[in-house]
């Protein structure tokens, strides 16, 4: 019987892999962002939207720690998270954002995120880990939604 090593990887639908680090290191951007976000918002809803950007940062450490956990109780390399300008996964140079841009840059965050946890296939990994992504997924949909019902209102 062959036998796959499945807890270090996730492939896509077109046969490349996925790891936990690197979903980890997607959470840790997403979290970078919102910092930045956080302490560069500006403007007419800015408490509303520096709160909120707290909150996103604080939940995506919290699921960042929770994937490093998951991905080193597998013995699975996490890679040092260095990002410069012009890596595949830029941190943002924000400043001085309106509530309009704010919400933009948010929504791309979770949306880039979703995106990249949606073409995670479920026939690889073991289910307690997609439960986790699942709990993931629910979280980043709320956040899409209420993210665009502010833009309408803004």
């Amino acid at each position: 019987m062959k036998k796959y090593h499945i807890f270090s990887r996730f492939f896509n639908s077109m046969g490349s892999y996925y790891n936990l680090s690197e979903l980890a290191q997607y959470m840790a951007v997403f979290y970078f962002n919102m910092r930045t976000v956080h302490f560069n918002t500006a403007g007419e809803n800015f408490l509303e939207l520096h709160e909120y950007a707290q909150e996103l940062y604080e939940q995506a450490e919290d699921y960042y720690d929770d994937l490093v956990e998951t991905a080193m109780s597998f013995n699975e390399m996490i890679q040092p998270m260095f990002v410069t300008p012009g890596d595949n996964l830029p941190i943002s140079d924000f400043s001085n954002l309106d509530a309009t841009d704010t919400i933009g840059v948010m929504i791309n965050g979770v949306r880039t995120i979703y995106d990249y946890m949606e073409s995670i296939t479920k026939e690889v990994y073991p289910s307690f880990v997609y439960s986790k992504i699942d709990s993931m997924l629910e979280w980043l949909d709320k956040q899409n939604y209420k993210l665009t019902q502010m833009s309408k209102e803004i």
